[in-house]
């Protein structure tokens, strides 16, 4: 496990950058989000900085809230800022404003300008690593666009964790799924955190846009809802922890959005998430209420839908029903709330919500007086949004809030007013007015004192369900209301007067001062027949004059087409109708019709029921009077002067004859009756059916027969005239409902008749028409809708008045009236005539296109003649004229200097051109603008006569972009877009000839190439595609500078939409131009030369996956035959040396067949060849080569060269040349043919530029590749005839391309293995005769492939190139490299051919021994030559290893020594030692014991290096070899390591500058040890015994006294290898330890040691001791080698036998007189102590104690110490066995107490102590 240390020094390495390391710093500044990183390499901090900057300028022009980051991370100080050198404040504060700058940049990030902004913040500060969290929120929403893999390949490794599902598409470079992200969301609480906090921070600060606000409220949404769903697994417990932690992550974050009543689309985004957290939550209704309650606070009107929607949800989910005070108040703010909940109720579920908000509503009726509320509830209530279960609880509300009127009510509300009208309307309603009438009857309420409160009646008497009397309803109704009525109506007629002011009529326009009243009382008065009656006969009415004025019939026709109780209306009807019945009529009532007709329309069926008899007495009346006079047309007319009163408006009624009126009664209305009482519409179908007559629509089958036209015209011109007169809106409306639907009479057409109705209500301004159709409760809307269908197509003062209506200006119209009007134009467009249209439509462009008004009116009239204008179809007359009325905007733009002017007068900055009249040029772009707009939507392919105009158009457009820099994209794509489809509807159609004189292409090409606008060149290169198919001719003559723009701009893009422009126009464009390229007399390569040029300049600029496409589609176009060897040679020169474009060229040219490509190969070498002539001719233009300023021919040839070598090398070729010459045939003759032919070329482009080294050069991969087109068989035959005519250099091609052929060969085949095989001697013969080292050197490498691959197969033929090789001319060789490849061929041939290569042996044995010293001599060491000579005799020991010996081998130990002190390298040591440990395996054990001897002093005098390798080869063959084997030789090895005993008397006795170190000895030394040990293993004691006497005596040998030294040398060795061989086999060897007690003995007896040597000595003696001693312990210890066991017997009592033990113990003993000088404790004291352990004997014991006691009382306080250290150890390790001697060491232990010497007394203490602690006793008393 690693330390805390560890650790953090890992987290610093993590994080810490290497200023030094330059590749790692190139990196990463190479990443870029806008540039490909070999690009990004190349840009400095100043040309980042630059291209950035700019982008950050235009997002301060669209924003300049960017302008403050221009003093910081855009300011010119931010190009020398350094994260890595700032301090982590100065980090901290940079990291707040990259946040800043990354939140408001977010919702650009589409664009370019913030593209580049952001590169600024990559480039320069890192963010993608610094802020990467940062950096990937921000681009988050845009995860499904083309940046964000980009985003992906700049990220560092360790993303966040927050972001870890994103690294498997960091490592794809994919775009991240929607799924994925949600799913991350879901499960990734960092990352749901992360993304909630970033978006709550970017909105706090205002920051916000819609791609971040939807991105997260749907991601947040869907993430919730899955969490949620999780939640429901477990039990019931884990469940409910489950969602109350979800809710704990989201609950604070929805808090804090809603409180942002600036970010409405965010509100709208917590909306959603609430509605998911209600839908699958369990909450409770206080949670509810909170949540309801937070919606609701600080909506606005933006946000109040979507609120809308999350309340309906909540309130559903709450059980309580009533809403919170704090959301009723927010609701009823809230302009149109119950319109919106209408709409709502069609997707969702708002029953609750109504409920709870009408509710609210009734129960505040005491706190407020806002009659629009209970307009409200009455909207709610019937709008059907709730079951009848509710709307009954509702009605309950309302009334139980009448009966507690006076509770609520204050002194001066009306709210009784207000409730009584609201529950009339209800229980009068038809959607809901049978629930209303059903919850009030069957309640307890008292209804009595309920109608008593509100003063009105409340039971209506509605239609009652089937089977019921309505008579029985009626006089129940009475019977149980009488007396409370009579009191009412009483009241109310006692306040009417007995007669009016001035009142003739109650239908005239002026005012009324009594009908109020009147009306009052009669409502009052209706539920009782009695009452009704009496109010009939009221003074005030004079009911006796009804037929000859028309005050009494005018109050019932104004009571019944008015809004009032339907009860009231059919009493109304029914009077009038009794007043028929009973008396005679003595005028003719015409004029009631239209409001009778109005009454059979009513919506009320007892209304039309009763209405039918009232019709039925009219018709009555008039037979009667023709009963009893046939002149009834005499009759006066009831009305006549004053039925709209004594104005203008009487006068102007169409009256008809009497006769006429009662036809119309008895003809027209009698008829219908019954169909009338049934169907509230019957009637106005029936009736314009009738007036239409039989020709123009299907009479009802009630109409006995048909009406004549003079009476239908009559009927027409009456009805017309009352519904111009009348002042009641109602019959105005429900009329005009009906004759709207009659087209014409006769010749008299409606829209006269009617025409001053609209004339009339024009003239009103829109507030009055709006109260009088409010006051009669009918929708403005619907009024106007009829009143403008009077107009019809072919009326054109009709039209004019409409047009009149939508151009209105000074007079303030009804929005709702010009809406109709503008509705109205529309659908009788396509029935006016052209001439109409033409007037119309020009009227209408001139209001569409003017100034935009200031007010809302102005506003909203301009958009109505827009919608018109574009929802109408135009013709092309029409179309024709806006085109010539359109201005030129050339007009407004004042003209440029010349040229010579301009640079007169320039001062270094771009010139802007002003414009002459502002408000005349933004007139013309609107008129412009809105006429192209016209004509798009036109479908411009229905209009080609508008090709010309249009040409006209771009060409002013594009001159007045020129001129003055003005953007006009858009204008420009839509006048193209039009002529487009013109020109592809004539391509298409063919039927005429296509009239070309028009088009302009040299517009449309300037267009393509100065606009930067993409839509524009878009647009542009589209309709020059589009003309191609039917004018080719004009556009090839200036397509070329097309082309050449595209490879500058479009080329680049990466959009589909580009992709497809591009595809287009090459489809389009490329086969008419390769046809007229054809037809002309030159070369189509060279013309077509600028097109393939721009093609090659774009390359590296088309997004890379699209380029092989692209160009694959423009090669097809073209012809691969004629064209691809041109784009592939433009390719290459453009980009030479770029592997990614070679990788493309070889791509494309693979998807052609071989025939095909080796064609283009050929044109390719013949364009090469062409650029090396004095004259170049298609070179020239292809290249742009000759002139003064291109490159020169040479580097030309050599740019093109490596590609074509690349091609012919492509597996594809290869492939399918090789299938194809296996089939034969003509393909494959042919194909043939082409080689020869490219051969040729080849051949002789070599030739040629034989003198140019590099060119040459780049011949030799191109002849490579071409010849391995071919198979083996074919290759191997064409070897020898260009062998024979070639130059060295192709020569060393051809063969270079025959090894890799040999080397790459996997195939088995007999042909290929005789054909290498039969070129052998071709390759001797090239090795023996050439000059040439290198291409001797390839012959070489080729022989000794086809000797591995094949050389089994022929033997003979192996040998002999063997025998070549091992010659001077090459093995023999003075070159390095040919030494080399010699050997390692050799190698190679004795693996194949084995004891066969014996011949050869010798020479190149001996030659090999000369290399092997040649290549270390210290002056000039070749490896690769030291390595080949071990590879050499690696082979040789592998597999004849029994001829390397003798002096060979001595030879061969000798170098190695030598390269082994060389020092040559890793490689060469580890050749040298695999090759001397296969010697060591390989030898026979003899020769190699005889060969380690002969060379020890060689390997000694090299260094331990070599001792090291020496002795590594003895240990691998005493390892290897048998036991028997070792035994065989042990004299040999007994004399061996003798020399190697006596290595330290060599380099110490005496010490020269080249002996070898102390500790350089004692590796040596344990390296001798640890061989003898291994060889000790494989001997017995009968074989090692001689062997070890022999080494004894060699050590102890009596020396002159000059070789005392040397013998004291020989001693130490000698002592280590003892040491060695006790510790390794222990108690086994034990019996040994006899041979050397005495001369042990003599060393330990002598004088104290002094210099270090002796010391050496000594202490390797006491060594050996130790481990005699310690394991001879009682037979604790086993033998380790069963072998040595048997030949060995064990003796465990060894150092007890007496004569051991004393001979040993007392010179031992005797070593504490020299602790003065001799350190006692590291080797002394444990030999001492061991020694005891072994004696195991209590005598011995006495005496080893009585000697050390005796130095206890030694003069010198250092014997004295020793000898208390020596009693401490055996105190320690033999314990009480030791202190049985305790009383002899008493007295000693006394006096040392209080020794002189303090070290002796403490260390007598320590003794002391530890004799306690054995015995467990204080020694106090004994020692006293």
């Amino acid at each position: 496990m690693a330390s805390a240390l560890q650790s953090q020094l890992a987290q610093i390495a993590a994080k810490s950058t290497n200023s030094l390391d330059l590749k790692a710093k190139k990196k990463a500044h190479s990443q870029s989000l806008l540039f490909e990183p070999r690009v990004a390499a190349t840009q400095d901090f100043d040309t980042i900085y630059q291209i950035c900057h700019e982008g950050f300028q235009e997002l301060c022009l669209l924003d300049s809230r960017f302008i403050s980051f221009a003093r910081n991370i855009f300011s010119e100080q931010s190009k020398q800022e350094d994260r890595t050198l700032m301090t982590a404040v100065q980090n901290s504060e940079l990291d707040n404003v990259l946040e800043d700058f990354l939140g408001l940049v977010g919702g650009r990030l589409l664009l370019k300008p913030a593209q580049k902004a952001v590169e600024w913040l990559v480039r320069r500060f890192k963010i993608h690593e610094q802020n990467t969290l940062l950096l990937l929120l921000a681009f988050l929403p845009y995860h499904t666009t083309p940046m964000f893999p980009a985003l992906l390949s700049i990220l560092p490794t360790n993303t966040p964790p927050a972001f870890k599902f994103l690294r498997p598409y960091t490592q794809s470079l994919t775009n991240p799924s929607r799924h994925t992200i949600v799913y991350s969301a879901a499960h990734n609480q960092a990352f749901f955190s992360a993304l909630n906090n970033y978006v709550l921070r970017v909105t706090r600060v205002g920051y916000q846009y819609r791609a971040l606000t939807s991105f997260w409220a749907a991601t947040a949404t869907e993430a919730i809802a899955s969490m949620l769903d999780q939640s429901r697994s477990g039990r019931r417990e884990v469940q409910g922890q489950k969602e109350e932690d979800v809710l704990l992550r989201v609950l604070p974050m929805l808090n804090e959005g809603l409180s942002m009543q600036k970010a409405p689309e965010f509100r709208v985004g917590c909306y959603m998430i609430l509605t998911v957290l209600a839908t699958n939550a369990t909450l409770n209704d206080k949670v509810l209420t909170a949540m309801m309650e937070a919606v609701t606070s600080g909506w606005t009107q933006d946000t109040s839908h979507a609120g809308l929607i999350c309340l309906s949800v909540l309130a559903q989910r709450r059980q309580t029903i009533l809403l919170p005070k704090r959301v009723l108040r927010a609701l009823l703010i809230i302009h149109g709330v119950d319109d919106d909940i209408v709409t709502l109720h069609k997707q969702y579920t708002v029953e609750k919500l109504v409920l709870g908000l009408v509710l609210g509503i009734v129960d505040t009726l005491g706190n407020t007086e806002n009659p629009a509320q209970l307009l409200m509830v009455r909207t709610l209530l019937e709008a059907q949004l709730m079951k009848e279960s509710s709307v009954s609880t509702a009605v309950k509300h309302i009334v139980l809030a009448a009966q507690n009127i006076d509770l609520i009510a204050n002194i001066e509300s009306d709210i009784q007013g207000q409730l009584a009208d609201l529950i009339l309307r209800l229980a009068d309603s038809t959607a809901i007015g049978d629930t209303v009438q059903k919850t009030i009857m069957y309640s307890s309420l008292n209804v009595e004192q309920l109608e008593s409160k509100l003063q009105t009646l409340i039971r209506t008497g509605r239609e009652l369900p089937e089977g019921s009397d309505p008579t029985l309803e009626d006089s129940e109704l009475v019977d149980t209301n009488n007396a409370k009525a009579i009191d009412s109506f009483e009241a109310a007629s006692s306040q009417i007067p007995t007669r009016t002011a001035y009142e003739v009529s109650f239908l005239s326009h002026s005012k009324s001062y009594v009908f109020g009243s009147l009306c009052h009382a009669f409502i009052l008065a209706s539920t009782s027949p009695s009452n009704v009656d009496i109010f009939s006969d009221s003074l005030v009415l004079r009911k006796h004059l009804a037929m000859t004025e028309p005050l009494y019939f005018s109050f019932f026709a104004r009571i019944w087409c008015g809004d009032y109780p339907a009860i009231a209306r059919a009493a109304a009807i029914s009077t009038v109708s009794k007043y028929f019945e009973n008396q005679k009529s003595t005028s003719d009532v015409q004029a009631l019709l239209p409001y009778v007709v109005h009454a059979l329309a009513d919506t009320s069926r007892n209304v039309r029921e009763t209405t039918t008899k009232l019709v039925l007495a009219l018709a009555t009346s008039y037979a009667k009077s023709d009963a009893e006079s046939k002149k009834r047309k005499n009759r006066r007319i009831w009305g006549h002067d004053n039925i709209y009163g004594p104005g203008e408006q009487t006068k102007n009624v169409s009256w008809i004859s009497t006769e006429e009126t009662a036809k119309f009664v008895e003809d027209v209305l009698v008829p219908t009756l019954e169909e009338c009482i049934l169907d509230a519409t019957y009637v106005s179908r029936h009736l314009a059916n009738a007036l239409n007559g039989s020709k123009h629509s299907k009479v009802t089958k009630s109409v006995q027969k048909e009406i004549k036209s003079s009476l239908r015209l009559a009927i027409l011109s009456s009805l017309s005239s009352h519904i111009i007169n009348t002042p009641l809106y109602t019959v105005k409306l429900r009329l005009l409902m009906i004759l709207n639907q009659v087209e014409k009479v006769g010749s008299h057409s409606r829209t006269k008749a009617l025409l001053p109705v609209l004339v009339q209500e024009k003239s009103r301004s829109g507030s009055s028409l709006k109260e009088a159709c409010d006051a009669e409760s009918i929708e403005l809307s619907q009024f106007a809708a009829e009143l403008v269908g009077i107009v019809s197509a072919t009326d054109r003062e009709g039209v004019h008045v409409l047009q009149s209506i939508v151009e209105e200006k000074e007079h303030q119209l009804s929005p709702a009236l010009i809406s109709a009007a503008s509705q109205r134009i529309r659908i009788i467009w396509p029935s006016m005539k052209g001439d109409l249209q033409m007037s119309l439509a020009k009227a209408l462009l001139c209001l569409a296109v003017e100034s935009p008004g200031t007010s809302t009116d102005e506003e909203n009239r301009q958009s109505d003649a827009v919608e018109i204008i574009r929802n109408v179809p135009l013709s092309t007359s029409i179309l024709l004229s806006f085109l010539e009325d359109l201005p030129a905007l050339s007009e407004s733009i004042q003209e440029r200097p010349s040229a010579a002017k301009r640079r007169r007068t320039s001062h270094g900055h771009v010139e802007q051109v002003d414009v002459i009249d502002k408000q005349m040029f933004a007139r013309s772009m609107r008129k412009i603008t809105f006429f192209l707009e016209l004509v798009d939507a036109s479908k411009p392919e229905r209009h080609p006569q508008l090709l010309k105009g249009l040409f006209h158009v771009v060409g002013d457009l594009q001159h007045c972009r020129v001129q003055s820099g003005v953007e006009l994209g858009y204008l420009q794509t839509l006048a193209l877009g039009s002529l487009r489809a013109i020109v592809e509807k004539a391509s298409i159609s063919g039927e005429t000839p296509f009239d070309g004189s028009p088009v302009r292409t040299d517009i449309l090409v300037d267009c393509v190439r100065t606009t930067a606008n993409p839509q524009v060149q878009h647009a542009a290169l589209l309709l020059l595609s589009s003309l191609t198919s039917v004018m080719p001719e004009v556009v090839l003559h200036s397509v070329m500078p097309v082309f050449t723009f595209m490879g500058a701009s479009i080329l680049r893009q990466d959009d589909e939409y580009s992709a497809h422009v591009i595809s287009q126009t090459i489809d389009s464009v490329i086969p008419p131009l390769v046809d007229s390229l054809r037809k002309q007399k030159g070369d189509p390569v060279e013309g077509a030369s600028e097109l393939l040029l721009s093609f090659a300049a774009a390359f590296e600029h088309i997004p890379s996956h699209r380029r092989f496409g692209l160009f694959l589609s423009l090669v097809n176009k073209l012809g691969p035959v004629e064209f691809l060897f041109a784009l592939l040679v433009m390719l290459a020169n453009k980009y030479p040396g770029n592997k990614s474009v070679m990788q493309f060229a070889v791509d494309l040219a693979s998807r052609y067949g071989p025939e095909t490509q080796l064609i283009t190969v050929g044109k390719y070498l013949s364009i090469v060849l062409d650029t090396l002539e004095a004259e170049p001719s298609i070179s020239e233009k292809l290249l742009a080569i000759g002139n003064e300023e291109s490159q020169s021919a040479g580097s030309a040839a050599l740019n093109l060269l490596p590609l074509l070598a690349q091609i012919l090398k492509a597996d594809r070729l290869t492939q399918k040349s090789a299938k194809l010459l296996r089939e034969g045939g003509a393909d494959a003759g042919r194909l043939r043919d082409i080689y020869s032919q490219l051969i040729e070329q080849v051949l002789t482009l070599s030739e040629k530029v034989k003198a140019q080294k590099k060119l040459y050069s780049s011949c030799g991969p191109v002849l490579n590749a071409l010849l391995n087109l071919l198979s083996m068989e074919e290759f191997i035959g064409s070897l020898g005839s260009l062998l024979d005519r070639s130059h060295d250099d192709v020569r060393r091609h051809v063969l270079n391309s025959l090894e890799q052929r040999v080397t790459l060969h996997k195939g088995v085949d007999e042909a290929s293995q005789e054909a290498c095989l039969s070129f052998l001697p071709r390759l001797m013969s090239v090795v023996e005769d050439s000059t040439d080292p290198v291409l001797k050197h390839i012959a070489i490498a080729c022989i000794d492939r086809i000797t591995e691959k094949y050389g089994k197969k022929d033997v003979d033929a192996v040998a002999s190139a063997a025998r070549v090789i091992s010659g001077d001319a090459c093995l023999g060789a003075d070159d390095g490299r040919l030494r080399v490849m010699a050997l390692l061929c050799l190698s190679s041939a004795i693996e194949v051919v084995g004891e066969a290569i014996i011949p050869v042996i010798p020479k190149a044995l001996s030659k090999s021994i000369e290399h092997l010293k040649l290549s270390i001599r210290e002056d000039e060491e070749e490896v690769r030559l030291h390595n080949a000579v071990y590879s050499f005799m690696g082979a040789l020991l592998i597999y004849v290893p029994w001829i390397v010996t003798g002096k060979y081998l001595d030879q061969l130990l000798q170098g190695s020594y030598e390269s082994a002190n060389a020092n040559m390298g890793e490689d060469c040591d580890q050749s040298r030692i695999e090759a001397l440990r296969l010697f060591a395996k390989q030898a026979d054990a003899k020769e190699c014991f005889a060969a380690l001897e002969r060379t020890w002093t060689s390997a000694m005098t090299e260094g331990p290096q070599a001792v090291a390798e020496h002795l590594e080869i003895l240990s691998l063959t005493i390892e290897k070899h048998p036991k028997s084997v070792i035994v065989k030789n042990s004299s040999s090895l007994t004399g061996l390591f003798l020399r190697y005993f006596d290595l330290r008397r060599i380099q110490c006795s005496p010490r020269t500058e080249d002996s070898y170190e102390e500790d350089e000895i004692e590796v040596v030394e344990d390296a001798v040890n640890e061989v003898a040990i291994k060889m000790i293993y494989k001997l017995n004691d009968a074989s090692f015994r001689p062997m070890f006497v022999k080494f004894l005596d060699w050590a102890t040998a009596t020396p002159s006294k000059k070789d005392s030294e040397a013998r004291l040398h020989r001693q130490t060795s000698w002592y280590l290898f003892l040491h060695s061989f006790f510790d390794t086999l222990k108690s086994i060897v034990t019996s040994y330890a006899g041979f050397i007690i005495d001369n042990a003995v003599e060393v330990l007896s002598g004088d104290a040691p002094k210099d270090e040597s002796a010391k050496t000595l000594w202490r390797r003696v006491l060594r050996t001791l130790h481990s005699a001693f310690e394991y001879d312990q009682d037979g604790r210890h086993t033998a380790h080698r069963a072998s040595f066991k048997g030949g060995l017997m064990r003796n465990a009592e060894f150092w007890q036998s007496p004569s051991h033990f004393t001979a040993i113990s007392t010179p031992l003993l005797a070593q504490l007189n020299h602790a003065v000088l001799l350190p006692m404790t590291p080797e002394f004291i444990p030999t001492i102590t061991e020694l005891a352990v072994a004696a195991d004997s209590a005598d011995h014991h006495k005496e080893m104690n009585a000697a050390i006691l005796k130095y206890m009382r030694h003069d010198d306080a250092a014997v004295r110490l020793a000898a208390v250290q020596c009693e401490q150890s055996l105190t320690d390790k033999l314990g009480e066995e030791w202190l049985a001697l305790l009383p002899e060491m008493l007295p000693s232990i006394s006096e040392l107490q209080e020794d002189d010497d303090e070290m002796v007394e403490r260390e007598t203490q320590r003794w002391i102590v530890k004799i306690e602690g054995v015995l467990g006793e204080s020694l106090d008393h004994m020692l006293q």
